[in-house]
């Protein structure tokens, strides 16, 4: 009996320590945020300054911006442990995980979250076929839905990337290309179409490709910071969803996330479409 009842207290200690919950204890004193899609301190301070003072007022923790260059430089920083936490793309994430030890967060789910090819509507472009021996407009390096998806997309419609287009990357400066017929089409993400009507409202355009919709975006944290914080980080930020992205979104800086909610369902299998992107146009990982 005494041996049952031991036994019976040891299952009942493991099953509340399993189920303890995490604190702020269990994290640095201050956690160092970025974001692979900005650049410098200021455009920090005004995209996420109301997050920032909700999620430290949330975890009791010190949340500090760290500012970067580039979506290089902050997958560096994050190699050397200048930097805790970062919001980041699939495609950033599939470069970090293939690189170096990171853990995975919650994720942010995004509506309209996909590629897709646009040519003016008066174009005789109606296919991705008919890209050939065009110039396209693409966004920056690494971008998921604006270089990425969209390279692979050709790629798989039979076009050799260096010899049957020219594509350009082109970042801001592919929208006014785009009206101005210096290109034949835009390769971007979905929101971007809207974007591009927005700006040139008397022009005329045809989306003549569509991706499957993108994993979700996600907050990947440094292999050196504990389990138990993440748990914790986590906890708090699905506690809090609903005000935590009002605070993304209050700041008018960051549209892509209108009608995007947070979830911790992610898994690592629905970014391996990532990875063999990168490796079927020419850019191993690995």
């Amino acid at each position: 009996m005494k041996k049952l009842l031991a036994v019976s207290l040891l299952t009942l200690s493991a099953a509340w320590s399993s189920h303890a919950v995490a604190d702020a204890s269990q994290c640095p004193a201050t956690l160092r945020f970025a974001d692979t899609g900005i650049e410098g301190m200021e455009e920090m301070v005004r995209t996420y300054g109301e997050f920032q003072q909700k999620l430290t007022d949330i975890l009791g923790i010190n949340v500090q911006f760290f500012p970067v260059s580039d979506r290089t430089a902050t997958v560096n920083a994050l190699q050397f442990n200048q930097v805790d936490m970062i919001l980041a793309g699939p495609s950033e994430y599939a470069v970090m995980r293939a690189r170096q030890d990171v853990k995975m967060m919650v994720g942010i789910e995004r509506t309209e979250y996909g590629s897709a090819f646009v040519v003016h509507a008066d174009s005789n472009i109606h296919s991705l076929a008919d890209l050939k021996g065009k110039r396209i407009a693409m966004k920056d390096p690494g971008s998921t839905t604006g270089h990425i998806i969209p390279t692979l997309m050709l790629k798989e419609a039979g076009l050799d990337i260096d010899r049957d287009v020219q594509a350009l990357l082109l970042d801001s400066a592919r929208y006014e290309a785009m009206v101005n017929r210096d290109v034949d089409a835009m390769g971007s993400g979905v929101r971007d179409v809207a974007v591009l009507r927005e700006r040139h409202p008397e022009g005329d355009y045809r989306v003549i490709a569509e991706s499957d919709t993108m994993p979700r975006d996600l907050f990947v944290a440094r292999g050196g910071i504990s389990d138990e914080c993440i748990s914790y980080v986590n906890q708090q930020i699905m506690a809090n969803g609903e005000m935590l992205m009002e605070s993304i979104l209050n700041p008018g800086e960051r549209k892509k996330y209108i009608g995007a909610r947070f979830v911790d369902d992610l898994t690592e299998e629905e970014y391996d479409r990532i990875t063999e992107a990168y490796a079927l146009v020419g850019m191993p990982l690995n």
